[in-house]
C-alpha cells in the first residue's frame, strides 16, 4: 500500500502540473511584448516655390499680332508660388522699337521696356489629371503703345491624358477694350534619352469676340477704311517646339521655334495689312510669323 501511495501522489502531482501549464500558457502568451508600432514620418509642409526666367527672341508675338519688328526682344519673368497660388511679373524689352503706330513717336528705334504684366492666379487639381485655373492680369503698356492699360480676368482647365494634354481658357477684358479671347490647345512632352532632356510640342488655336470696334478694326476693301462692326472671329493659331536641356539641378536652357498664323476670314486683314489707309494690327504688316530664340530658367 505504501508503494502505491507514493506512486499515486507522484501521478497526481504530474497531472496537476500539466493542468497548470495548460492554464498558464495563454497568460504567458498574453504577457509577451507586442511588436513596436510603425512610426510614420510627419509630412513635410508644402514649400514656397519660385522661378526666374528670361526669353531672348527674334520677335515679340502676342496672340498672333507682332509687337516688334527687325529687333531682338528680351522678356524676363519672375514667379512665386505657394499651395496653388502664383504671382508673376513679366516684361518686354525691345532693343530697337519700331512701332509704326507710336502715339508719341513712330519708329523711334529706342531700346525701351514697353510692357510689364502682373498676374495673380490660383490652380487646383480637382480630379486626377484635371486642373482648374483662374486669375487676373494687369497689362501696363507704355504711353507710346497705348493710352490705356489693359486688365483681364480669366479661367480655364487642363487635362492630362497618358500621352498628351489638352486645355481651354477664356480671357475677359474688363478695362477699356471690352471683349473675350478664347484659346484651346494640345501639347505633349517627350522625354529624350540624353542627360534628362525633353522635347515639348504645342499646338494652339484662338478666337476673339471683341465688343470694341477700335480695339480690332476690320479693314474694308471696298471703301479703303474699316467696317462698322465688331470683330468676332476665329483669330490665330500657334505651333511651337521647345527643347529643354537641364544644367544641374535648378537651371534649364530651352531653345525654341514657333509659328503664328491667321486663321482666315477677317483675321488675315485684322492681324496683317490691307494698305496704308487701313492697316492691320501687326507692326511688321504680316499675318503669319515665324520666330525663335532661347529661354533660360532658374527654379528654386
Amino acid at each position: 500500500m505504501w508503494t502505491w501511495g507514493v506512486f499515486g501522489k507522484m501521478a497526481l502531482a504530474g497531472v496537476m502540473a500539466l493542468v497548470w501549464l495548460a492554464a498558464a500558457t495563454p497568460a504567458l502568451r498574453a504577457e509577451a511584448p507586442a511588436p513596436a508600432p510603425e512610426i510614420k514620418e510627419p509630412e513635410k509642409p508644402e514649400a514656397l516655390t519660385g522661378s526666374v526666367t528670361a526669353d531672348i527672341l527674334s520677335q515679340y508675338i502676342f496672340r498672333g499680332v507682332a509687337y516688334s519688328r527687325d529687333s531682338v526682344v528680351m522678356q524676363p519673368s519672375f514667379t512665386l508660388g505657394y499651395k496653388g497660388i502664383a504671382m508673376n511679373v513679366w516684361s518686354n524689352f525691345d532693343t530697337c522699337e519700331l512701332n509704326r503706330f507710336g502715339l508719341k513717336k513712330r519708329n523711334s528705334r529706342r531700346a525701351v521696356i514697353n510692357e510689364v504684366d502682373f498676374t495673380v492666379s490660383y490652380s487646383r487639381e480637382v480630379y486626377p489629371g484635371l486642373t482648374l485655373t483662374g486669375g487676373f492680369i494687369y497689362y501696363y503698356l507704355s504711353n507710346n503703345t497705348s493710352r490705356y492699360d489693359s486688365q483681364e480676368i480669366y479661367g480655364g482647365f487642363s487635362y492630362k491624358f497618358p500621352w498628351f494634354e489638352v486645355g481651354f481658357a477664356a480671357f475677359r477684358e474688363v478695362g477699356h477694350f471690352p471683349g473675350t479671347f478664347l484659346q484651346w490647345y494640345v501639347s505633349r512632352s517627350i522625354d529624350l534619352p540624353w542627360h534628362g532632356m525633353s522635347l515639348d510640342l504645342y499646338a494652339g488655336w484662338s478666337a476673339e469676340l471683341s465688343n470694341d470696334k477700335a480695339a480690332f478694326p476690320i479693314p474694308d476693301d471696298s471703301t479703303g477704311g474699316y467696317k462698322n462692326q465688331f470683330y468676332q472671329s476665329l483669330h490665330a493659331g500657334n505651333l511651337m517646339a521647345t527643347l529643354n536641356v537641364p544644367i544641374g539641378k535648378y537651371v534649364k536652357v530651352s531653345p525654341k521655334i514657333a509659328y503664328w498664323y491667321a486663321m482666315g476670314g477677317d483675321s488675315t486683314a485684322v492681324i496683317g495689312n490691307r494698305g496704308e489707309s487701313n492697316p492691320g494690327l501687326s507692326w511688321d504688316k504680316k499675318h503669319n510669323h515665324v520666330y525663335g530664340g532661347v529661354n533660360l530658367s532658374v527654379n528654386f
